[in-house]
């Protein structure tokens, strides 16, 4: 009976060693399925953050601004295209004596010289504004490329009130001449403000280049 009682508890004490042992390792197959899960979960879940966090963002006052700027852009490029042409009028005045004909082309250039200015200045407030809502756009790569396009674009803007300002320099120049019809001190003047505003017009290409370069750039990041 002892025996026997000893044996039962033998195979009873047999059997839980095994059952615990099995449900030691149902255990750590568990926790090791647990951890696997919760893994899993984290995982997934970060990469679904990260992707949400990368996710491509503009904010729409960027793109009005930068579709106004590109309005801008344009009516400066008529503005200036057409002043060309009538400082080349000018010119032929000049050389052909017609000093009356000169002051009457200057007195309208320095209207349509004022207005470039004027869109010049509001080039750069529509960049400022590109710039200020950068913080907000995805990705940093993105947000980083507009930031150097909208540098190039401030300077690039300054550069044209530059060109503006020796372009008015030019005009008074001009016009100082004509009415003195033709004063032969002027000459040396007006070559050294159109090397100026040559050596103006160059950057002011340059930096076109390179903002449409940095925006294409941008435009990619964000698709």
């Amino acid at each position: 009976m002892t025996f026997q009682n000893r044996m039962k508890v033998n195979k009873g004490s047999g059997f839980i060693r095994k059952y615990l042992r099995s449900a030691n390792r149902r255990r750590k197959a568990l926790k090791a399925l647990y951890v696997a899960g919760l893994a899993a979960v984290l995982l997934v879940g970060g990469w679904y953050w990260y992707s949400q966090s990368q996710e491509a963002y503009v904010p729409q006052e960027f793109y009005d601004a930068r579709g106004r700027a590109a309005e801008i852009s344009s009516r400066i490029v008529q503005l200036t295209d057409a002043s060309v042409q009538t400082l080349r009028l000018i010119s032929a005045a000049d050389e052909a004596g017609n000093y009356r004909r000169g002051l009457t082309l200057i007195t309208e250039e320095v209207d349509r010289n004022n207005e470039i200015k004027s869109q010049a200045v509001k080039l750069s407030e529509e960049v400022k504004t590109m710039a200020l809502n950068l913080g907000a756009v995805k990705p940093e790569k993105a947000a980083s490329a507009g930031l150097q396009a909208a540098t190039t674009g401030l300077e690039l803007a300054q550069r044209l009130v530059n060109y503006n300002n020796y372009s008015q320099e030019l005009l008074a120049v001009l016009q100082a001449r004509l009415k003195s019809n033709g004063a032969p001190g002027t000459r040396e003047k007006i070559e050294e403000i159109i090397i100026k505003m040559n050596h103006e017009a160059e950057a002011i290409n340059d930096l076109n280049k390179r903002y449409q370069e940095e925006i294409r750039k941008f435009d990619r990041l964000v698709k």
